[in-house]
């Protein structure tokens, strides 16, 4: 009984360490808002992919730009309570997550959702 439920461990271990090897890539969440956007201020450059989900009441962006400005990848319109998955190949540096919407107010104001807050800096090493 003993030297089945090592092997049984030992299999377990196997089967977990095979599964990490194997993965080439990771997912990172973002979440939008009115009006921020949450997810970590780092990534390995290896991350595969950016999910970034829409918890707020208005209609939102992600758009990922690198230091000179240039869009590295950028979301269709992510309506409340919806999902949007970018794949995305970014290099070693750092990076501006932001949403682009500016909408009017009902006074007739213009509302940046960039200038209100949606906008984070995330660097990407290695």
């Amino acid at each position: 009984m003993r030297r089945r439920g090592l092997h049984l461990a030992v299999g377990v271990a196997l089967v977990v360490t095979l599964g990490s090897c194997a993965q080439t890539g990771s997912t990172t969440s973002f979440e939008l808002a009115e009006f921020s956007i949450t997810g970590p201020d780092q990534l390995t450059a290896d991350t595969a992919s950016v999910q970034a989900s829409n918890s707020g009441e208005f209609a939102h962006t992600l758009v990922i730009t690198d230091e000179a400005g240039e869009v590295a990848a950028a979301t269709d319109l992510i309506q409340p309570g919806e999902t949007s998955n970018l794949a995305i190949e970014l290099s070693a540096g750092l990076y501006s997550f932001t949403c682009r919407i500016v909408i009017e107010d009902s006074e007739g104001r213009l509302v940046d959702h960039y200038q209100a807050g949606m906008n984070t800096t995330v660097r990407v090493t290695g």
